[in-house]
């Protein structure tokens, strides 16, 4: 009688099924996989935790009751105004790092100039980016 849907299993344990292909060969014992009763997959490893970020106490952040670490030194030293060097004495300011996604739209703007790609750049400037 031929199984449906549940009840009884028909065969013969340990006997090889003709009709079968994938139960027709033995597995091969020489691998250990947890098919043949060997050893499982290891699990995946960890990732290194991360040390945790530096913690900085009240005591090491300046305040403004502190005394000055710069006597000799008038506070609008590098100001244009005021006593001490001017902002000549600072020197040039390093550029300012490049925004990713403006570049991106100016080298779009170059393959294929476009409206709106011109009012996103107009947008990133109001944006100071």
């Amino acid at each position: 009688m031929p199984r449906g849907r549940g009840g009884k299993r028909e065969g013969t344990p340990g006997k090889g099924y003709s009709n079968r292909t994938d139960l027709a060969m033995a597995p091969d014992m020489s691998q250990n996989t947890a098919a043949t009763g060997g050893m499982t997959a290891p699990a995946p490893q960890a990732q290194p935790m991360q040390p945790p970020a530096p913690v900085v106490g009240a005591d090491e952040v300046p305040n403004l009751t502190d005394p000055t670490q710069r006597p000799g030194e008038p506070v609008t030293h590098g100001l244009d105004v005021g006593a001490g060097g001017g902002s000549e004495v600072v020197g040039p300011m390093p550029p300012a790092p490049a925004d990713p996604v403006r570049q991106a739209m100016e080298a779009l703007m170059l393959i294929s100039p476009n409206p709106d790609l011109q009012r996103i750049l107009t947008r990133l400037d109001f944006e100071g980016r």
